[in-house]
């Protein structure tokens, strides 16, 4: 087929995923779209990849993605005529460690808050299910009876098909040598075929991801590595319906084929393929490496006896994309408002079907229907793009893929690529760093230690005390905490304001020096962002928001900015680092090293200054994340470290301590403040987060104004609860988040977003959202109901909570 001169959207790349997205976009009605394949359909990673469909994800969002997969699998057959080999065989997972075993535990009390079929057996149920099971040092395992596998060949052409049918042109040894654009959007694919002026197009080559990308001047955080799986010799003695099966403490997974196992695992010591792919690239497989693939080996062989007495038929060892995360690449970049990208795939075959859908959704209703956060291009920038970071940071994930979700564990190599101007200080006084953004940040100190390394674990750890420790200085003193970290962005111009007042829920036309505490709303009225907006000057903005979100909002706001030049948005994080000085002493602290007027009257909250403190100018922010008094002090670089030294000499009859993050979260649950991407995210209104203080819905210029009016006069449909929990009841067990929540009266189950223990008050704080049903009354006193928490398969007592159980009335951040 020839390529057309024109075609409405143009998808690149004729692997899995692509043809799904063509698929599905052919069902949502446009089918003026083109398919380019430089070679053939799954010629890329596609056709050698194992086919396994696992659904359970951390997220309902994720597992319901991979559920809409297998919705899809079910069908696709009969709609199309061509056959995809799904198998609904059911799935297995094993513990063969404790820590695993709590692990699954967790896992499986998280599905059940999300909806999902899936069950804790024993491990003689797990061999029941799965019979060539080996007993030795299985703790327990899971069942999950909608996982299956499909073959990725037939399933790549069997949407192919279905997508030809709607008029779909799919063109094969097709390659695309440039991509134009004008301004802000893609207006034409070249290939070696022709040109094809296009309204949208769709980066979906997988592996080379990031090269099609740059053919368009965009970034994007995908690598090629090699992975290996072998299939054995048939035997009748495998059964025709075995499930697939895993084995993460040993590193392998398993699917039955035609009488066969497919064996195949995440080991350490894969290498990052090629620092750019060979432009010739076809079908081809690397060398089998034995030494690497013998620990898989020997830990199958032990768990399935049979497979060390088969010997192996085929070996594969191929590239596949990888992320620095393991996870896929999703969305828009702040470069183009129509590239849409959907590549780096480690799992493309399970998640192709649901992906192609949400792909679909976000090119025809500008929305994919679901938040998508944790696979969003914009989570990685340009700390993960260096060549040389990315592949290592490939390779760690990679080799780290079933390592067991310890909520503390350890962020792995490469380390150290970006540091605040007090990191070695921070350093040489115990600080337990972690990484965000690439951004070393200080959890908890061990004070007269260095280079500690924290125990992974799913119980309250050696950080207890310690975080206990600096949770009350900040309570009871003062405390200084390094959040250089922050994503910091000036936005200026003649039409900075119109623009904030557009996408931004709260009034920003306020008095200069006013700090406004607001979220970036879609149309939809869903929550983009959780920022505060210092405004500094009649066209000028400070806006400040999380260390990992700043790609993720400067897109949002580019992507609703006007075109004329009348707005700059720039990214100054690098120039300011941030020393957030808290606690019922900030202000004697810092009056003593000032000039300026720090009195309550001479400084009131949520207002901005520059002030010199000791020998640094800054801007002073009297805003908090903690619920106390407090200021963060934005100063240049360079003035950072002496800053921080002479807080701390300033301090010390005040009872100053260093505090990390892991305080900084105990704190604001106590408080009930929000955290984006937990308590709230895009699929949230602020209706329903308890933020309707901080919304503006009249305001006739805002974005969200329609949907935010129509959710306040009918009242939403659910609301962000808070909860707390009696340490005495749940006993050695930690909630961390993603734990169960039930109504017994009505039967509701939902999910634990955020959760923690509160220091002060001495209970475990989490939120939960609830159909407004069963929300109840908003009004004053403490609700009745009947809640209880799961966790770890136990269920405890929970108590709802109206109003903050750490000062209520917000006296203290006033003070």
């Amino acid at each position: 087929m020839a390529v057309p001169d024109r075609s409405e959207i143009v998808i690149i790349g004729g692997g899995v995923v692509g043809v799904s997205i063509a698929y599905h976009l052919a069902r949502r009605g446009r089918t003026d779209v083109t398919l380019v394949e430089r070679r053939s359909l799954t010629h890329g990673s596609t056709w050698h990849a194992a086919g396994l469909v696992g659904q359970l994800r951390s997220s309902s969002n994720l597992t319901q993605l991979m559920r809409r997969s297998v919705e899809t699998y079910r069908t696709l057959e009969e709609e199309t005529g061509y056959a995809t080999g799904w198998r609904e065989v059911g799935g297995v997972r094993v513990a063969s460690s404790p820590e695993r075993w709590q692990e699954l535990q967790r896992v499986c009390t998280q599905g059940k808050s999300y909806g999902f079929d899936v069950h804790l057996v024993s491990p003689g149920e797990a061999r029941e299910l799965f019979p060539l099971l080996e007993l030795d040092g299985v703790h327990g395992a899971t069942w999950t009876p909608t996982d299956g596998y499909v073959d990725p060949s037939q399933l790549t052409h069997s949407f192919a098909a279905g997508a030809r049918a709607a008029g779909v042109r799919i063109v094969q040894n097709c390659r695309v040598e440039s991509i134009e654009r004008a301004g802000r959007r893609v207006t034409a694919v070249v290939t070696d075929q022709g040109r094809i002026e296009c309204d949208v197009a769709v980066n979906a080559t997988g592996m080379w991801g990031a090269e099609t990308a740059r053919l368009a001047g965009v970034d994007v955080a995908v690598n090629a590595v090699e992975h290996q799986y072998v299939v054995t010799e048939k035997t009748p003695e495998v059964p025709r319906d075995l499930p697939t099966f895993r084995d993460p403490d040993a590193r392998f997974y398993l699917k039955p084929e035609a009488g066969a196992l497919v064996i195949g695992g995440w080991e350490e010591g894969t290498r990052a393929c090629w620092r750019t792919i060979p432009r010739e690239l076809g079908p081809e497989l690397f060398e089998p490496d034995h030494d690497r693939f013998e620990g898989l080996a020997e830990g199958a062989a032990h768990r399935v006896p049979i497979f060390g007495e088969l010997g192996i038929q085929t070996w594969v060892n191929g590239p596949i994309p990888f992320s620095p995360d393991a996870e896929p690449i999703m969305g828009l970049t702040e470069d183009l408002d129509n590239l849409f990208h959907c590549c780096g795939f480690s799992a493309g075959i399970a998640a192709a079907g649901g992906a192609g859908e949400a792909m679909a959704a976000w090119i025809v209703d500008g929305d994919p229907g679901l938040d998508l956060w944790p696979f969003d291009v914009r989570r990685f920038g340009s700390p993960h793009n260096v060549p040389f970071v990315l592949d290592r940071l490939s390779v760690e994930s990679y080799g780290h893929y079933y390592d067991i979700a310890f909520p503390n564990r350890p962020s792995h190599p490469p380390r150290g690529q970006r540091r605040s101007a007090v990191w070695d200080r921070l350093r040489e006084r115990g600080a337990v760093f972690g990484s965000k953004f690439g951004y070393e940040r200080a959890q908890w100190f061990t004070p007269g230690e260095v280079d500690r390394e924290e125990e992974p674990t799913f119980g309250r750890g050696e950080a207890w005390e310690r975080v206990a420790a600096e949770h009350a200085a900040v309570r009871e003193a003062v405390g200084v905490v390094d959040q250089s970290s922050f994503t910091k962005l000036e936005v200026r111009g003649p039409g900075a304001l119109a623009l904030l007042q557009r996408v931004a829920g709260g009034q920003l036309d306020v008095a200069v020096g006013r700090i406004v505490y607001t979220q970036l709303l879609n149309q939809r009225g869903g929550i983009e962002a959780d920022v505060t907006v210092t405004r500094l000057g009649s066209e000028r903005f400070y806006v400040v928001t999380g260390s990992a979100f700043g790609r993720h909002d400067v897109t949002f706001l580019l992507q609703h900015a006007p075109d004329d030049g009348s707005v700059t948005i720039e990214d100054v994080s690098s120039a300011y680092g941030v020393l957030n000085v808290c606690g019922p002493r900030s202000r004697d602290v810092l009056t003593s090293l000032s000039a300026s007027d720090f009195s309550a009257d001479g400084f009131r909250y949520m207002t901005a200054r520059h002030v010199d403190v000791g020998w640094a100018p800054a801007l002073a922010l009297r805003a908090t994340y903690v619920g106390e008094l407090g200021w963060e002090l934005h100063v240049p670089t360079e003035y950072v470290r002496g800053l921080y030294d002479q807080l701390l000499e300033a301090g010390e009859p005040h009872r100053i301590a260093d505090v990390g993050y892991r305080a900084v979260e105990t704190l604001r649950l106590e408080k009930q403040f929000l955290a984006w991407a937990g308590d709230i995210r895009s699929d949230d209104d602020p209706y329903a987060a308890g933020l309707a203080f901080a919304v503006r819905p009249d305001k006739p210029e805002l974005l969200a104004g329609p949907a935010l009016r129509a959710i306040r006069d009918a009242g939403p449909t659910r609301r962000l609860c808070w909860f707390s929990a009696d340490p005495d009841d749940l006993g050695e067990l930690v909630m961390h988040g993603g734990e169960l929540l039930a109504h017994t009266a009505s039967g509701t189950l939902a999910t634990v977003r955020s959760a923690g223990f509160g220091h002060t008050v001495g209970r475990f704080v989490f939120s939960a959202y609830l159909p407004a049903s069963v929300a109840g009354d908003q009004g004053e006193g403490e609700p009745e109901g009947d809640f209880e928490v799961e966790v770890m398969g136990r269920r405890f007592p929970a108590r709802r909570h109206l109003r903050p159980l750490y000062d209520p009335a917000g006296e203290r951040v006033r003070s």
